[in-house]
């Protein structure tokens, strides 16, 4: 099985599930769009994971019938019970690892303060005991939510697995049996879409992924390193897809967690902490497979042809369903991460409502020597440039000079000679603070831009 090679031999390498954890990931950069995926090794790879859908159906029917596997599955069936407890088992030890790690939730996320860190330790001490792990269930998912607050929907949508552990922690001893079966669906739909969704950033940010490759090159094993990255894109889709429609179950669970400590040799203590809790998920699907309680999406139907059908089409529908928003989240991320950026540069001093804000008219003259002469005509505005760097007082300061959108020059009185190269060119100035902050009127720059070219000038926007 062609695919089935390729599980055993990327999957070591798809599990950098994480590509942030390894590189310095930055949301200013700009995403690739759908659009930009249009070329044929895209849907090469594509087609080929939709075609081997059916195959791994056929390959899970073979399975089931060799007596081999079903020896196995009966002497698993026997730690069935013991899922919880190994639940518990890494995710206490994960909160251990991010409390000593100063981290939360993913390596890459400091804590906040050090009272989360001891949270973690708390969380992590209540695991002991059966009868208080709904406490550290609850207090998994507030430490989740926490993350959102502090880092956005769009950067914990990677990790949605440590809300499933969550849940599954709180619903594990639960004496409702439809509420306690729903431990098993719980964990294989977080874990299958978080592997679904990180597969998105090999896709969107192909440089992050670069980055690291660059750092390794023997992880491609000689290959074309944009070739080898999607291909892990599409490999690690795959496998989320599987988990999620319970394929290949228990096999695909013990290739995993086996590999996934392949990875060790290469990325070290960060990896470990990771993907711990990937680890223990995985053992769980090992000792209980697909559950007994609900019936697993494959299973919906007993023929193998629709089966298969079942799994090549909504393999597709999934991808787009993750596909689109991924690519409109990632696009918001960016321009946030831009106007948080520009903010920074840029600093604000917005002025009351109550008061007369300052504002400035832009006016232009050639100077019969070349260049010309700007004239700055401000009110509510004095130009104060013995206080430049000071402290801040309303209707003080000096102007920002800018040409084609860049800043040439500070400028600290009523007149400025520009010397211009031939040609068109917007010239616009703000009004800024002794320390520099740009004034701000009703949430809108306090600003005028004109457009010179030899011979005339006029304005193209009015004041703000």
């Amino acid at each position: 099985m062609k695919f089935l090679l390729w599980l055993l031999v990327l999957i070591p390498q798809a599990s950098q599930a994480h590509v942030k954890w390894f590189s310095s990931y930055d949301f200013q950069q700009a995403p690739l769009k759908l659009t930009d995926l249009n070329h044929p090794i895209f849907w090469g790879l594509f087609l080929l994971s939709v075609v081997c859908m059916p195959l791994l159906v056929w390959s899970d029917k073979l399975v089931e019938k060799c007596s081999i596997y079903q020896k196995t599955t009966a002497f698993l069936d026997r730690y069935a019970e013991q899922g919880p407890l190994i639940m518990r088992v890494a995710m206490g030890a994960v909160l251990l690892m991010s409390w000593q790690g100063d981290s939360i939730i993913a390596p890459e996320i400091m804590v906040p303060s050090p009272v989360w860190g001891w949270i973690q330790f708390g969380l992590a001490l209540l695991l002991l005991s059966k009868e208080t792990t709904f406490i550290s269930g609850v207090g998994m998912v507030v430490i989740y939510f926490m993350g959102i607050s502090n880092h956005g929907f769009f950067h914990m949508l990677d990790y949605v697995i440590y809300l499933a552990v969550g849940l599954y922690l709180i619903v594990s001893y639960s004496k409702h049996v439809k509420l306690k079966n729903l431990d098993l669906p719980i964990l294989y739909s977080g874990l299958g879409f978080s592997l679904c969704w990180v597969a998105f950033e090999k896709i969107m940010y192909p440089y992050w992924g670069l980055s690291v490759l660059a750092q390794a090159p023997e992880l491609t094993m000689g290959l074309n390193h944009e070739f080898f990255l999607l291909a892990c894109a599409f490999v690690e889709f795959s496998l989320g897809y599987l988990l999620i429609i319970c394929l290949l179950h228990r096999p695909l669970a013990i290739i995993v967690t086996l590999t996934f400590f392949t990875t060790t040799c290469f990325f070290g203590k960060t990896e470990i902490i990771g993907h711990t809790i990937l680890h223990g998920a995985l053992l769980v699907f090992i000792v209980k497979g697909p559950g007994h309680y609900y019936q697993a999406p494959i299973r919906l139907h007993k023929s193998v042809w629709l089966r298969s059908l079942f799994a090549a089409v909504n393999f597709v529908i999934l991808f787009a369903l993750l596909a689109f928003p991924y690519q409109k989240m990632s696009s918001t991320a960016h321009a946030e991460a831009l106007e948080k950026r520009q903010s920074m540069v840029h600093p604000r001093f917005d002025v009351a409502e109550n008061v007369a804000p300052p504002s400035v008219m832009l006016h232009a003259s050639q100077d019969a020597n070349g260049g010309w002469n700007l004239h700055l005509m401000t009110s509510n505005f004095i130009f104060t440039p013995e206080n430049a760097g000071s402290g801040d007082v309303l209707g003080e300061g000096h102007a920002h000079l800018y040409v084609n959108g860049k800043k040439v020059a500070r400028v600290y009185s009523n007149w400025f000679h520009l010397a211009l190269p031939k040609g068109k060119a917007k010239v616009k100035v703000s009004l800024n603070t002794n320390s520099h902050k740009d004034y701000y009127f009703q949430d809108k720059p306090i600003e005028h831009e004109i457009e010179l070219e030899e011979g005339r000038a006029s304005n193209t926007q009015h004041q703000h």
